[in-house]
């Protein structure tokens, strides 16, 4: 029997409402973890059925609300030891029509908040001198996607730069930070994506299927677990194939 170590561990899952983020802490939960819950949309993070979990709404892309979200799961839990990023937004805007707004809101919500909550969170981990942190990428980084707008695509990419800095910095620290990159994965943030270009996914990727979100949550659970202890500052490709490293 293969043990996960997460029991008892005190975990943030971000964008928990929805998607990958939600199928993420329905899995933690189920391992027994202690979970700190965080998403901007007030209704949908109240309608996760995971019990005793800490609920915080907010805006990841704003150093005061990230600090207020590691405050709150500090002040909760005594400590935090998982981090796992879901939180972030999906654009397929054509690269003409990108304005500055849609450029800077993209890369603070998927960039800046992706740095925002590992500066926080390597500081609370460090003083226990042990902690994991998952951020989520896309395999739009790795090719600048299929559909996605070039401030997704660059700022997913930045993560992925981010965690090689964050790893190289926290290691010695007992710190462990990877990056999942996922393929097409149905959620609702994917939802804007037309027939056409759900058919193309499919198409391209060897497997000939989309991904549903419990399957990209449980690798992330994986990257958090004791089952990847030697795993760090690694980007793990979950598409099906479509893109292979």
């Amino acid at each position: 029997m293969l043990e996960s170590g997460l029991e008892g561990r005190v975990c943030l899952v971000t964008g928990a409402g929805n998607g990958i983020g939600r199928a993420t802490a329905e899995l933690l939960a189920g391992e027994g973890a202690q979970l700190a819950l965080c998403d901007n949309q007030e209704e949908a993070l109240a309608s996760v059925e995971v019990a005793d979990a800490l609920k915080i709404t907010a805006d990841l892309s704003t150093r005061p609300e990230v600090e207020r979200v590691l405050a709150a799961t500090r002040e909760r839990f005594g400590r935090l030891d998982v981090l796992i990023h879901c939180a972030g937004i999906y654009r397929v805007t054509q690269l003409p029509e990108v304005s500055d707004a849609e450029w800077e809101l993209v890369m603070d919500v998927n960039l800046r908040s992706s740095f925002l909550l590992s500066q926080g969170a390597v500081e609370l981990m460090r003083e226990h001198g042990d902690g994991r942190i998952v951020l989520f990428g896309s395999f739009a980084a790795r090719t600048g996607g299929l559909r996605a707008s070039a401030p997704y695509a660059a700022s997913k990419a930045g993560v992925a730069g981010l965690t090689k800095h964050v790893a190289q910095y926290a290691g010695p620290l007992g710190v462990r930070v990877n990056c999942l990159h996922p393929g097409f994965t149905v959620t609702p943030m994917t939802s804007i994506l037309g027939e056409q270009a759900r058919a193309e996914a499919v198409e391209r990727a060897p497997l000939r299927r989309h991904c549903g979100p419990e399957e990209q949550a449980r690798m992330a659970v994986v990257l958090a677990s004791d089952l990847a202890a030697f795993v760090h500052g690694v980007t793990l490709d979950v598409n099906g194939g479509m893109y292979m490293a």
